[in-house]
């Protein structure tokens, strides 16, 4: 829930100061308006007036939120493809990555609430439809023309529905008011439906067997005027592959796997305090002289630095040289195994970058893969290790499409949606498929499902990837 907190309150804390400055001109406003009133004899609307005082507040801590506080990372540019955030959010499934388009929708609620109590013209749904687009727009090429975020359709759509969920509540309350129950049941429709499709996604998602790919498939690459060769060998017979499993951590079992690990370089864990934090895919641990410490739920990897080498040694270009069997003694120090089935490489020796890595070997019903990676400074001392080794077993057989319909699939552009941009914005006229393997990918639950890894390679290699190819992925599981 860290990710999920920290969040808001981040949002919440950005817009106070322009949501206090649009109350206070909503009082100003009002005063004058009530010393009119007063002059003319009229009397004054406490209600809408009140309606028109939140409404101002709101709109100034809505400017503060979306043009002038962003967060790092922020994407910028223009996204076209409508829906593409609520797949990202579906690919992943995290609370994170859901907070993108379920804020986006809440976001716009109070505009849809407070504005026709605040103005009875907008109690017309066209015309809190069209105020909704209106100021959804206004902020998507604000955030383009001043850089302050990406003009995302995705944002127009969330902000719209959250527009109108919040005119549904307001004139279900008013139709309530007023005891015209027929007018209320229409009001309830639309909520009711959003929360049954939102709840269906979510009981989708836990009734299936596996997870799903983070980077798996969403919208086609356009392969039409494409030339495909097939250099390398398929098969048109389908077939069951191993589906594996590592049971995930546990918040629990995360902080008795951190305690274990710390206390064996002379350390110790102070939780409750700012030294460990929680989010929804890993815990962090640090004293902040000592060590840093994530660890991963899925699949129990995690990164390892230790504090207590000098910063310019960390810092430093140029690492250590290490032997094989030094490391692997320096590494049983940490109390870090390395799997009979990892083979030595040495990624970097300049850098002091050496790794123990297994490309999907199965055993006895046990999958080794990925990679552990050690950071050596002069002296040879080990100072940093980021272990995405993973080593899971059988979990049970699963139906996989063959080699040649996963090629298929290919040709027709449906494949890692990461590498789609790129392959669009290059535009190859002829992609060799030079490579095919089954291999394995962790999924959103933690299993360790197949896919098809294609090695590809066209006219932009020699320019852009030093004489060598690419690779994508198409899932393997069949249904």
């Amino acid at each position: 829930m860290h990710d999920f907190i920290g969040t808001i309150l981040y949002f919440f804390r950005n817009a106070i100061p322009l949501a206090l400055i649009g109350l206070a001109a909503g009082a100003v406003i009002l005063v004058m308006l009530n010393l009119k009133c007063r002059r003319e004899g009229k009397c004054f609307p406490k209600g809408q007036a009140v309606a028109f005082l939140l409404l101002l507040c709101y709109l100034g801590g809505l400017a503060a939120i979306t043009l002038m506080n962003r967060m790092d990372g922020m994407r910028t540019g223009v996204q076209l493809l409508p829906f593409l955030a609520f797949w990202e959010a579906w690919n992943n499934f995290t609370l994170q990555i859901w907070l993108n388009p379920l804020l986006n929708i809440a976001m716009f609620l109070p505009l849809g609430l407070l504005l026709p109590l605040a103005v009875k013209h907008f109690r017309r749904w066209f015309w809190m439809l069209t105020a909704g687009v209106g100021t959804s727009l206004v902020i998507e090429l604000l955030q383009y023309v001043l850089g302050r975020g990406q003009a995302d359709v995705d944002d127009l759509i969330c902000n719209v529905l959250g527009a109108m969920l919040g005119y549904c509540f307001c004139m279900l309350f008013v139709s309530l008011v007023r005891k015209q129950w027929k007018t209320a049941g229409v009001y309830v429709i639309f909520p009711v439906l959003s929360i049954a499709a939102l709840a269906g996604v979510f009981l989708t998602y836990h009734f299936r067997p596996y997870g799903n790919l983070a980077d798996g498939p969403i919208y086609n690459a356009k392969t039409k005027e494409i030339e495909w060769v097939q250099e390398c060998s398929l098969s048109n017979e389908p077939g069951p592959s191993g589906v594996y499993r590592t049971e995930p951590f546990t918040r629990k079992d995360c902080d008795a796997f951190a305690s274990e690990f710390v206390g064996r370089q002379g350390a110790e864990i102070r939780f409750g305090t700012p030294d460990v934090d929680y989010y929804d895919s890993r815990a962090f641990y640090s004293d902040h002289r000592t060590y840093a410490l994530w660890v991963y739920y899925n699949d129990h990897s995690y990164e390892y630095t230790d504090y207590r080498v000098d910063s310019e040694q960390r810092y430093s270009e140029k690492g250590g040289a290490i032997t094989e069997d030094g490391l692997r003694a320096a590494l049983d120090k940490l109390g870090i195994e390395i799997p009979a089935a990892a083979s030595f490489v040495i990624a970097d020796e300049r850098a002091g970058r050496y790794a123990f890595r297994a490309e999907c070997v199965v055993e006895n019903d046990v999958l080794t893969n990925g990679e552990l990676v050690c950071w050596v400074a002069e002296g040879g001392i080990l100072y940093k290790v980021d272990n995405h080794l993973s080593v899971s077993t059988l979990h049970g057989n699963a139906a996989v499409i063959s080699s040649q319909e996963a090629y298929e699939r290919l040709c027709a552009g449906q494949f890692s949606w990461r590498d789609v941009p790129m392959f669009n914005y290059l535009s190859p006229r002829q992609v060799r498929v030079t490579d095919c393997k089954l291999e394995y990918m962790t999924d959103s639950k933690g299993f360790h499902q197949p896919v098809y890894l294609f090695t590809l390679s066209d006219e932009n290699d020699a320019a852009l990837r030093g004489g060598t190819g690419w690779t994508t992925f198409v899932p393997a599981l069949a249904g």
